[in-house]
C-alpha cells in the first residue's frame, strides 16, 4: 500500500475522501461515546422519565441496530437515516415531537463539539482543491449530507463547496460498493483515487471497483483499550479517544505507550492529588525522587494550565537516604531492615544498610562480611540481640549523627516548616520511610507530615505523625509494578553533602543510556501530551477505568504491552546498580533458574508455548511442587483437599464414599 504523493502532478480526474476518521475524528474513542455524553447531559432533565434518562445510551445503540436490520429486511436498504432512528425511539418511549427534536439537536451539537480535524488529510484536500482538481467526499453515515456539510463547515470553510455523497441519502454504501458505483455514474471519471481509513470499504472494495486507493493508517485500538471499552463510561471514551488521536502522527511505540497507557493512569492520580490539595490548603507538593519525577511534570502542566495556587518541588530522597538511626528512629530503622530484606540478608548487605565497616560489623554482630544469606533463626537471634543492645544503639546513633544533621538541614533548606502547608508525593510503599522521616523532623519541629501514595501494600504503617493518603486503596491487585511507569535515568539518592553552605544530594552514578535507548524521552513526551489534552476535560474521575487496565495487565496482558513493560531497564530495591530487563521472555532453562520478582504476569505475555503454561502454573500455585502435589487442610471449615497436577480432590467426600 504505497502512499500517494498529492504534491506531484497526478492526472486523476476525481479525488475522493472518506470523512470520519480520515478528515475529522471524534474526541471520544468510539462514535457511541457521543451517546454517553448525551445521556450525561439529560440525566437531570425532568422532561424525560428516569428510565429513559438512565438508559439513553443503550436505547440509542440498540435502536440504531434494530432499525438498520429492519430496513434491510423489509426495504432492502443498505443504510438508514438519523431521523429513522429517532422515529423508532419516539414510538417506543412515547416521546413528543418537541422531545425528539431536542434529543436530535443535542446529539448533533455533541457531535460538533467533539470533532477535531485530521490536519494531514485536510491539507492534502486543500492542495488538490486549490490546484483545480475535482474533489468529493464519500461516507457511510446515518447523518444526511446537509448535516455533515454543516458539521464540516465548522471545521474548515474549504468544505463549503465540496460535494458530499452519503449512504443515508441514497441508501447505498461504500462497504457494498454501490456508493462508489453511484458516484461513478454521475462523474464517469477515467481515473479516480479514493482515500479512507477502513481497509474493507475504503481500500479493498474501492480497488475491487477499479479505483486507485490509499489507505489512511488511522490508529487501531490497543488490546487494553478494547477491553476497557467493553463496559461503557465517559472516562474510558474520552481518555482512550485522547490517546488514540495522539497516535495519529506518532512514529514511536514508546510515545504511544506513554500517551495511551501510562499517561491516563498517572494523570488521574496527579489530578486527584491536586484536587485534594486545593480543598485542604496544601500549597506546596514535594515529589520524592525518583518515582516522583514524572508525576511532578504532570502536576506542573495541570497547575500552570488552571493557574492554581500550588507550587511543586522535586525533593531528593529515598529509603537509603532517609532511613537512618537517631534517638527517635532507631527501633524503626532496625525493624525495617529485618522485615524487608530477609531474602538477601547477608553480612555484607547488613553492613551496607547500617553504613558500618567490616570491623564494626564483626564487633557488634559477629557476622562475616560476605554474601551468605542468613537463615530465619539466625536473623531472629541477631535481631533480639541488637534491638536490646544499648551499646550498639548508642554506637549506631552516633555513627549516623552526621547523616541525620544533613537530612534535617536539607529538609529545612527545601521546606518551610513554619507554614505546615505542604505534603509529600510518592507512588507505592508501606510508609515506613516516611515514618522515619517524620520522626527525624520531630527532633526539631513539632509537626506531622502527610504523603500521597498511588497505592500501598497490606503492610501500610499507622503512625500518628505520618499520615498516608492513598489514591487506590485496594488489595485486589498487585500495584507495585506501577513503579515501572515512573522509571528515570538517574541514580537513587544515597545521602547528602554540604557545599558552600548549601546541602546537595548525593546520587548513585548509573549509566542513563539504557533507559534513554529504551525510549524514555519519547515515553515521557507521550505522557505529557496526554496530560495536556486530558486536563481540558471536566469530571472524568471514574476509578473503574484504571481497574480495567489493571485487570488486563494482571490477567491477560497482550504481547505488545508485555514487550514494552517487560523491556524497561529496572533494578530491584537494594540492587540499584544491577540493571536488567524487568520481565524478560523465558526459555525453559531460563525459567527454571529464574528468581520470581513478582513480574511473571508480564513475562507470560512475552513467552510462548510450554514455558508460558508453566508460568501460568507458577502464578497460580506459587511453585511447581505445589502444582504437582499439595495438601490443603482447613480445620475451621472442616475441609481437606489433595491437589494433584492442578486437580482438586475432596478428601472428606472421598473417605465418606469409601465407608
Amino acid at each position: 500500500m504505497q502512499a500517494v504523493d498529492f504534491t506531484t502532478k497526478n492526472n486523476y480526474q476525481l479525488y475522493s475522501f472518506d470523512i470520519f476518521d480520515t478528515l475529522i475524528t471524534r474526541k471520544t474513542a468510539t462514535p457511541k461515546g457521543i451517546f454517553l455524553l448525551v445521556q450525561e447531559l439529560i440525566k437531570s432533565n425532568d422532561n424525560f422519565c428516569e428510565y429513559f434518562r438512565s438508559n439513553f445510551y443503550t436505547i440509542r445503540c440498540e435502536t440504531e441496530s434494530f432499525v438498520r436490520e429492519n430496513q434491510a429486511r423489509i426495504f432492502g436498504h443498505q443504510d438508514i437515516t438519523f431521523d429513522e432512528i429517532y422515529e423508532r425511539i419516539q414510538v417506543n418511549h412515547y416521546l413528543s415531537d418537541e422531545q425528539i427534536n431536542f434529543l436530535k439537536n443535542l446529539e448533533i451539537e455533541c457531535e460538533i463539539q467533539n470533532l477535531i480535524p485530521i490536519d494531514t488529510n485536510i491539507n492534502k484536500l486543500k492542495f488538490l482543491v486549490n490546484s483545480g482538481k475535482k474533489v468529493v467526499l464519500i461516507s457511510d453515515m446515518y447523518h444526511s449530507s446537509k448535516t455533515i456539510k454543516m458539521i464540516l463547515n465548522k471545521i474548515d470553510p474549504i468544505f463549503s463547496e465540496i460535494e458530499i455523497f452519503v449512504s443515508s441519502d441514497v441508501r447505498k454504501t461504500k462497504s457494498k460498493g454501490d456508493l462508489f458505483k453511484y458516484v461513478k455514474e454521475k462523474y464517469n471519471p477515467q481515473t479516480w483515487i479514493h482515500t479512507g481509513d477502513n481497509i474493507n470499504a475504503d481500500y479493498n472494495v474501492a480497488k475491487h471497483n477499479k479505483l486507485d486507493a490509499e489507505l489512511f493508517n488511522y490508529p487501531k485500538l490497543k488490546e487494553y483499550e478494547i477491553s476497557a471499552l467493553k463496559k461503557a463510561d465517559l472516562t474510558s471514551e474520552y481518555y482512550i479517544g485522547t490517546a488514540k488521536n495522539l497516535r495519529i502522527h506518532s512514529k514511536s511505540k514508546k510515545y504511544d505507550f506513554g500517551a495511551s497507557f501510562a499517561g491516563p493512569i498517572l494523570f488521574c492520580y496527579v489530578n486527584w492529588i491536586i484536587e485534594n490539595s486545593l480543598r485542604n490548603g496544601i500549597e506546596n507538593l514535594y515529589f520524592i525522587s525518583r518515582d516522583g519525577y514524572i508525576p511532578k511534570l504532570i502536576a506542573e502542566r495541570i497547575i500552570n494550565y488552571k493557574k492554581l495556587p500550588i507550587r511543586v518541588h522535586y525533593i531528593y530522597g529515598s529509603r537509603k537516604a532517609w532511613r537512618v538511626a537517631s534517638k527517635t528512629t532507631f527501633e524503626d530503622f532496625i525493624n525495617n531492615i529485618f522485615k524487608e530484606y530477609f531474602e538477601k540478608f547477608s553480612g555484607e548487605f547488613f553492613a551496607e544498610r547500617l553504613g558500618i565497616t567490616k570491623e564494626e560489623l564483626k564487633k557488634y554482630t559477629n557476622l562475616e562480611y560476605n554474601k551468605k544469606v542468613l537463615k530465619s533463626r539466625q536473623r531472629k537471634t541477631l535481631y533480639t540481640k541488637l534491638i536490646n543492645d544499648k551499646e550498639f544503639k548508642e554506637f549506631l546513633i552516633e555513627k549516623h549523627s552526621d547523616r541525620v544533621n544533613l537530612i534535617i538541614k536539607y529538609l529545612e533548606q527545601e521546606i518551610d516548616f513554619s507554614k505546615k502547608n505542604f505534603a509529600f508525593v510518592d507512588l507505592n510503599g508501606t510508609g515506613r520511610t516516611q515514618d522515619i522521616l517524620a520522626n527525624l523532623i520531630s527532633l526539631k519541629y513539632n509537626i506531622s507530615i502527610q504523603t500521597f501514595y498511588f497505592c500501598s501494600d497490606k503492610n501500610l504503617t499507622h503512625v500518628q505523625n505520618s499520615t498516608k493518603r492513598i489514591f487506590m486503596c485496594s488489595n485486589k491487585y498487585k500495584h507495585f509494578w506501577l513503579e515501572l511507569l515512573c522509571r528515570t535515568p538517574y541514580g537513587q539518592t544515597t545521602g547528602y553533602k554540604e557545599n558552600n553552605s548549601k546541602i546537595e544530594p548525593i546520587t548513585e552514578n548509573i549509566d542513563p543510556n539504557q533507559l534513554l535507548k529504551w525510549g524514555f524521552e519519547d515515553y515521557v513526551k507521550g505522557i505529557i501530551d496526554f496530560s495536556t489534552d486530558a486536563m481540558k476535560f471536566n469530571n472524568l474521575n471514574d476509578i473503574n477505568f484504571y481497574y480495567k487496565y489493571f485487570t488486563h495487565i494482571m490477567q491477560n496482558i497482550d504481547k505488545e504491552t508485555a514487550d514494552i513493560l517487560g523491556s524497561i531497564p529496572f533494578s530491584g530495591v537494594g540492587e540499584e546498580k544491577e540493571i536488567f530487563q524487568c520481565a524478560p521472555a523465558y526459555n525453559i532453562i531460563e525459567f527454571l533458574y529464574a528468581k520470581d520478582n513478582g513480574l511473571l504476569f508480564i513475562s507470560k505475555g512475552r513467552t510462548k508455548g510450554l514455558v508460558k503454561q508453566l508460568i501460568n502454573i507458577k502464578i497460580k500455585y506459587k511453585s511447581l511442587r505445589r502444582f504437582i502435589i499439595s495438601l490443603s487442610i482447613h480445620k475451621k471449615k472442616n475441609e481437606a483437599f489433595l491437589c494433584i497436577l492442578g486437580l482438586k480432590i475432596d478428601i472428606k467426600n472421598l473417605l465418606l464414599k469409601g465407608k
